[in-house]
Order: structure tokens, then sequence, then C-alpha cells
């Protein structure tokens, strides 16, 4: 997962302007990208939405062509590496690995508001069904996205594949 700062130097990176406190009339208007320009609120009060903000303005100026207002499947498909770029399964399972149970640590540990990982947690249970199998360099793991979230590690056994309790 990006930090805010190794955001920022991708953006400069890709010739990219971040204006990291623009005053938007609304406060509604969190992040805005146009040309080689990205905006980010002043509003903003978090590190973790102002990481989110910039990841999915980033991602817009790097995969979005136009003007994605008359295109909302753009802007979906831009949200949706945006919560595999901040979050992502193996972010998923590498923040279970670290002790986190509840869906407020996920989020603590992950640096991402609460409401972002809630619409990442929907999402993935739009694309991946209630749950997915993931592999990582620390072993195989169940995510189960419904009717509650849960990592479980699986086993490799003489008869198939367990569950770990």
């Amino acid at each position: 997962m990006p930090s805010y700062d190794r955001l920022l130097d991708e953006a400069a990176a890709q010739g990219l302007t971040v204006i990291e406190r623009y005053p938007f009339a609304s406060s509604r208007i969190r992040g805005l990208c146009c040309d080689d320009t990205i905006a980010l609120s002043a509003h903003i009060d978090t590190e973790a939405e102002r990481r989110v903000v910039l990841g999915e303005e980033l991602t817009h100026a790097l995969h979005s062509a136009g003007d994605i207002l008359d295109d909302p499947r753009m802007e979906r498909r831009a949200r949706e590496r945006n919560f595999d770029r901040m979050v992502g399964l193996a972010g998923l399972v590498s923040a279970y690995l670290s002790g986190c149970r509840e869906l407020w640590e996920f989020a603590e540990s992950l640096n991402v508001p609460e409401t972002f990982l809630a619409e990442v947690m929907g999402n993935y249970r739009e694309r991946y069904g209630t749950h997915v199998t993931v592999t990582t360099p620390q072993g195989t793991f169940a995510l189960s996205f419904d009717p509650l979230f849960r990592v479980r590690r699986l086993v490799r056994s003489k008869q198939g594949v367990q569950h770990k309790k």
C-alpha cells in the first residue's frame, strides 16, 4: 500500500502537479483531476482520507480519458483500481496477520477511512461473491465477505484443504 508521500512522488514522476489544499467552494468535492493537475480539497481532515483521494485522482490521471462524468463505467473502473491499490486482497490478509480482527482495526492498519473500507468490502463482495481464496507468500487464505468479514488461513492435509481455526 503506497504511502501519501509515495503517491506524491509517483504523481511528480508522471509530470503531474498536485495542489494539496485547494479551496473548493463545496466541501463535498474531495479531489479533482484536470489535465496534468490534481487538486485535493482543503476540507480533507485526515491523512488517511488525503491518501485515498490522491490515489483515486492519480488513478484517473493515469487511466482515464476525457470527461468521466459522461461515463460512469470509467469512474467505477478507476475506483476499483484504487480499491485494489489502497487495500487489496493481500492487504486485507496482511492486516489480519498483524492482528486485526475488527473492521476499524483493518482500516487503521491499512491507513484508510472506515467509510472507504466499507466501500471496498461492498465492491469486493460484488466482484468476488461471498468468498474468495488468496495466496500470498505467507500462505493461502479464505476471505469471507458475507454475512461478516472473516479471514481464515487454509492448510493442506492428505485429505485436501482444511480450514485452520
